[in-house]
């Protein structure tokens, strides 16, 4: 699933291909995609794109003729943008096959957005767990509330982190993990982010230190500004709006590196269940 940096990166990258462009036209080919919003294509023909904000792994699409309608957009586990210009066709999240960047629209497309100057913005999604959703601005906030403060914003600091840890039972993983307490962590940056802080996953939140809770939201942090640095993380298929593959995979020190030795020690990395998730870590540096 694209976490935090992958959506960032394609958030980022779509700002430069249709902020201030008009939508045309909308075709939906799934009616589930859109949340069966039969006014779906209505609300948005006309519009011209405002600007694209994003919480957690949630984009926020606004839009300059209307103050009171946004775009939600959620790529899951399988969504993905295709951005189809003169001449260029660029990508960004997890496709199913190499040959969804052919012959779009194709089996996995789901809704076309038409755009002025003969531009189409495809959403693709295999399993059709993604989301595009209109909302009002009440509705807006109401879903960006759900969320909690980013690893990579200034109000998720140590002392607050910690405080709230005392309070919840579950493993620190399971609680990282949670996007209503911490926004845009997910599987892969967990594992990254307690490695860095020595901490193992499977700790109960409430046992952490404030040392160590420092230590997770400095690591936290840095793992997201670095993986966003390079576009992201790469697995299965996921690319960015400009065709390129995150760079961050070469950068991981556990995730995916189970029965290979720990960067820091040399113990053998381990592979566990933990929070429902497959979970890698250190026996030796993480305590």
């Amino acid at each position: 699933m694209p976490e935090l940096p992958e959506v960032e990166t394609v958030r980022i990258q779509l700002l430069n291909k249709i902020v201030g462009k008009k939508i045309t036209g909308v075709e939906v080919f799934h009616s589930k995609s859109v949340r069966n919003d039969e006014s779906f294509e209505e609300k948005l023909v006309g519009k011209r794109v405002a600007d694209i904000d994003r919480v957690g792994k949630l984009m926020i699409f606004s839009f300059a003729e209307d103050s009171d309608l946004f775009l939600l957009a959620h790529l899951k586990m399988t969504g993905q943008f295709f951005f189809v210009g003169e001449g260029e066709i660029s990508g960004g999240g997890h496709s199913a096959t190499e040959n969804d960047w052919t012959d779009l629209p194709n089996k996995h497309t789901r809704v076309a957005i038409y755009l002025e100057g003969n531009a189409t913005l495809y959403f693709n999604d295999m399993r059709i767990f993604g989301y595009l959703h209109l909302v009002n601005k009440e509705e807006k906030e109401k879903a960006k509330g759900k969320f909690g403060p980013e690893p990579i914003a200034d109000d998720f600091n140590a002392e607050w982190f910690y405080k709230s840890l005392k309070r919840k039972k579950t493993p620190i993983k399971a609680a990282l993990l949670n996007q209503n307490f911490i926004a845009g962590l997910g599987n892969i940056y967990v594992d990254e982010a307690l490695y860095r802080a020595g901490v193992r996953p499977m700790r109960r939140a409430d046992k952490v230190t404030k040392k160590e809770a420092a230590a997770i939201v400095a690591a936290s942090g840095a793992v997201m500004t670095e993986s966003i640095a390079v576009g992201g993380t790469t697995f299965q298929n996921f690319v960015d709006v400009e065709g390129k593959r995150g760079n961050f995979v070469q950068f991981l020190q556990v995730f995916g590196k189970q029965g290979q030795p720990c960067p820091r020690c040399g113990t053998e990395i381990e592979k566990i269940r933990c929070a429902g998730r497959g979970t890698h870590y250190c026996p030796q540096c993480q305590i």
